[in-house]
């Protein structure tokens, strides 16, 4: 209580010397509490892993030089993204993002932004640039949430080396969502404060899936794996789900080419997790030209829709947050 009235008077909402019985000091506003964000703490070396984050920053940084007059530099940028650079397997191959998503739409549709032909001919070095930038992160999001599948195996098999076994694989989730920070968690944050979220929240959401499924592989309990699983699915969905949102939004605008190729590039993470009718609605907002009239309340109205699918409670806030 003396905390609470220290508080109070502290900013002002206690009036010393009231004249009035019938003058009452304002009512105490709760201050925000601050989210403070996870961590998670791997048990096995998967720095090798989480290297693929130096990959992504060197793309990135070819594909947006700085200094007058630079221009994005693709054909290097297709070396890493096709041949990789910087994530070594025990094989001693390089891992690639483009192997991740090559049986799905990022992978011709990065390849395409790399080349500027296909579907990316008539877009703008701007647009191109973005399409590789989220592909990226569609990338990692896909081989994370694949290492589950791995986990499973390995439990099942009684495969249990804490170096090695099932509990490697809940490790290489994490590395791969986080990916030195250049990986899905960035991108939580961002998307977080876009909407009016505490920044961690989430990210905090997709941890405490991995530390479930951590302690799943722990306890050996394939059952609460499984849920673990599908908990970090959902929250990573929703990351994508607001991504989406958001770009379709400004994608409506007059000028809003480069939206619409960001909202396009976010969309192929949720290929496999939204109905194939629901991703073909939610594409139509990102069309090449402009997008059509009310695309993006057609976006959010079907994104609500699929919500429980998805694996995380709706309805999606407002975007911009208000």
């Amino acid at each position: 209580m003396n905390r609470w009235i220290a508080a109070a008077a502290a900013s002002g909402m206690l009036l010393a010397g009231c004249g009035s019985d019938e003058q009452k000091p304002a009512a105490a506003k709760a201050a925000p509490v601050a989210v403070k964000a996870a961590t998670y703490t791997p048990t096995s070396d998967v720095s090798a892993n989480a290297a693929i984050g130096k990959d992504v920053a060197a793309i990135r940084a070819l594909l947006e030089p700085e200094g007058a007059n630079a221009k994005p530099e693709f054909a290097a940028a297709e070396k890493i993204w096709s041949k990789g650079q910087n994530s070594t397997k025990s094989d001693g191959t390089n891992r690639t993002l483009a192997e991740w998503v090559d049986k799905q739409p990022a992978a011709k549709g990065v390849s395409d932004a790399l080349a500027g032909s296909g579907t990316a001919a008539r877009l703008s070095d701007e647009a191109r640039v973005e399409i590789v930038d989220k592909g990226m992160i569609v990338s990692l999001r896909s081989h994370s949430l694949e290492e589950f599948d791995g986990a499973k195996e390995k439990l099942a098999a009684g495969e249990l080396d804490p170096k090695e076994g099932a509990i490697h694989n809940v490790d290489e989730v994490w590395a791969y969502y986080d990916a030195e920070g250049h990986g899905v968690g960035a991108t939580a944050a961002k998307r977080a404060k876009d909407f009016g979220l505490d920044e961690h929240s989430l990210g905090n959401d997709v941890i405490a899936g991995i530390k479930a499924a951590q302690a799943a592989v722990t306890a050996k309990d394939a059952a609460a794996l499984d849920a673990a699983a599908a908990q970090t699915r959902g929250a990573m969905n929703k990351i994508f789900a607001l991504a989406v949102k958001k770009y379709a939004a400004e994608g409506e605008a007059d000028d809003g080419a480069k939206a619409r190729a960001e909202g396009l590039a976010f969309s192929w993470g949720l290929h496999g997790q939204l109905s194939a009718a629901d991703l073909k609605s939610v594409q139509a907002a990102f069309a090449t030209k402009a997008a059509p009239a009310g695309a993006a309340r057609s976006v959010a109205d079907t994104l609500d829709a699929a919500a429980t699918k998805l694996g995380f409670t709706g309805p999606l806030p407002a975007y911009p947050a208000s």
